[in-house]
């Protein structure tokens, strides 16, 4: 529901340098006379220690305070400066019962700004939004934002109330494998997530492991979004394993995540279980011509789909895959137009396709911990290459059947 307009106070995008008490005391004037105020807009501007302090020192009179946007306020100041106008505006914060959602998104705090927050974060029970996003936290400042979160499930255990946060925003921040462990712990600790949106952290595929064990918990996620960090099959295997744990998954944004080959048909296998899917981004993930197939079937499940993204995968947009999918997409009555651009799709080598297909196998062979043992009186053994033009020829066959095309 929107706030209404009068009880909303905005210097959004002013581009004001409030450095002072005396500089920001005009509009402190202004904030005085709103009543019952429920949204602070200040982002787009830049407030330094005295004149947060200033802020603060209004706020506590606001106790009706909703919903506080101070993201990208910070700009030209110094580290400690800004840790002290954290400390400032969270102190005063934390005693808002209505608080629900807070946006410190596009300040470059790193883990002083962490530190900062930290007691807001593990004694505020009420808060429903969390939104760190690009805030150069590292893997310390990471590690103590999540920490504090899970503080705060243990005082809502305490209280006897569940925990209120469903959305955490927290990308790009180089929280890499570092924090994932204790994300991870957050994750599993909170149970009540519906929203994570965790994009371009470096985190490889022990850390992704880790977190989307962590987030299984959360039975309502209806939003993951992962984009641009690294899963390989490991991560792949993961999410897989974790996808049925997610009954209202909407929206899984995985492009840019290295998924591979096999990987990638983990994924694409464990997708058909997850009806409720209306957005999927599978870009640039060496996804191969056997994903592709595996897709083609996986999308006769998804009848709600808007958006697919496949661009930048490893098979040939005008492939018998490609035409499957759109396919199994007519047959639900979706436009194929959702798929968007297959302008870049790379294309692979035959010694590429046999190097690719020979590691399948010696991946498949190490999960099954089983050897092959070759007749030496048999006849000449295919290659890989001709193995898996084979196998596509069949999949190619059975899916047409199946689809009656």
């Amino acid at each position: 529901m929107a706030t209404p307009a009068d009880r909303i106070y905005s210097l959004e995008g002013k581009g004001l340098k409030l450095t002072t008490a005396e500089d920001i005391e005009p509009y402190l004037e202004e904030l005085r006379n709103v009543e019952n105020l429920e949204e602070l807009r200040l982002n787009g501007n830049t407030i330094g220690a005295e004149a947060a302090e200033a802020l603060a020192s209004v706020l506590k009179t606001k106790p009706t305070l909703k919903i506080a946007t101070l993201h990208d306020i910070f700009t030209s100041r110094l580290k400690d400066e800004v840790k002290q106008s954290v400390i400032a505006l969270c102190g005063v914060l934390v005693d808002f019962p209505n608080l629900i959602e807070l946006n410190l998104s596009d300040n470059a705090f790193g883990p002083l700004g962490a530190e900062a927050m930290s007691e807001f974060l593990s004694k505020h029970t009420g808060l429903q939004v969390l939104k760190l996003n690009n805030n150069g936290l590292g893997i310390h400042g990471g590690t103590t934002i999540a920490n504090a979160l899970i503080k705060c499930q243990a005082e809502c255990e305490r209280l006897g109330k569940e925990p209120a946060l469903h959305t955490i925003v927290c990308g790009r921040n180089r929280l890499e494998n570092g924090a994932a462990p204790a994300f991870a712990k957050a994750f599993a600790a909170l149970k009540s997530l519906r929203e994570v949106r965790m994009p371009q952290n470096g985190i490889r595929p022990e850390g992704i492991a880790e977190l989307v064990s962590g987030l299984a918990s959360n039975t309502k996620l209806a939003i993951l979004d992962l984009q641009d960090n690294t899963f390989t099959h490991s991560g792949s295997a993961a999410l897989a394993s974790a996808l049925p744990s997610w009954a209202a998954l909407e929206h899984l944004n995985i492009g840019d995540c290295l998924l591979g080959s096999t990987g990638g048909r983990l994924v694409i296998e464990a997708l058909k279980d997850r009806a409720t899917l209306k957005i999927v981004n599978l870009q640039y993930n060496e996804i191969e011509m056997d994903g592709a197939l595996a897709l083609a079937e996986s999308l006769r499940t998804l009848k709600l789909l808007e958006s697919l993204e496949l661009n930048g995968n490893r098979f040939d947009a005008e492939s018998n895959a490609v035409e499957l999918i759109k396919t199994a997409l007519s047959e639900n009555d979706i436009d194929d137009d959702i798929i968007g651009s297959l302008s870049d799709m790379e294309e692979i080598t035959d010694d590429e396709g046999e190097s690719e297909s020979e590691k399948s196998e010696e991946e498949e062979e190490e999960e099954k911990g089983t050897t092959a043992a070759m007749d030496a009186d048999s006849v000449r053994p295919k290659t890989a290459s001709e193995t898996l033009e084979d196998e596509l020829a069949d999949l190619v066959s059975q899916m047409k059947q199946q689809l009656n095309v």
